[in-house]
């Protein structure tokens, strides 16, 4: 049973997760390329989208935890979520943009023959990077968010399994 909860749960925040990357990578996008910003200004305003909408599906869809006012829980979300998209993410992401650095060509010449799609460096870059952090920082965040912002959550199955005699 716990197995189930542990899967269920999981699930969620990973759909949660993959609409959260959908809302940051199109707004990373539209402010890189069509507003001309930079990478980190562009980085910056597109996880701050991402996180209102992360805090507000986690809390009401995810960990289902409103046994706190949504400000008092707000605090540690935001720290979480900072420390894992700001540290984590923007670490790992550096790390990736200098193992990546000259090999770029390699993965545009792959997706070219087999989508004839052609991709620019910075394009795979910028968006490679992205998704190899965003992994990471999806763990860090999961467990950040489960054991200090939404520790009053409780599943169905958690409940069958706390009345189950």
């Amino acid at each position: 049973m716990v197995q189930k909860l542990i899967s269920k749960r999981a699930l969620r925040f990973v759909v949660i997760g993959v609409c959260n990357a959908i809302i940051s990578f199109g707004t990373l996008n539209v402010i890189f390329y069509k507003l001309n910003q930079n990478k980190i200004v562009s980085s910056i305003i597109a996880t701050s989208l991402a996180l209102v909408f992360s805090f507000i599906m986690n809390r009401g869809f995810v960990f289902g935890d409103k046994t706190k006012k949504a400000h008092q829980q707000l605090p540690a979300f935001v720290i979480v979520t900072i420390s894992g998209s700001l540290l984590v993410l923007n670490l790992v992401y550096i790390l990736s943009l200098k193992l990546l650095n000259g090999h770029e060509y390699l993965i545009i010449d792959l997706i070219k023959s087999l989508t004839s799609v052609k991709l620019t460096k910075s394009f795979v870059d910028i968006n490679l990077s992205t998704v190899i952090g965003a992994v990471v920082a999806l763990f860090w965040n999961y467990n950040g968010y489960k054991r200090f912002v939404f520790k009053g959550s409780k599943d169905a199955i958690e409940e069958a399994i706390e009345h189950t005699p």
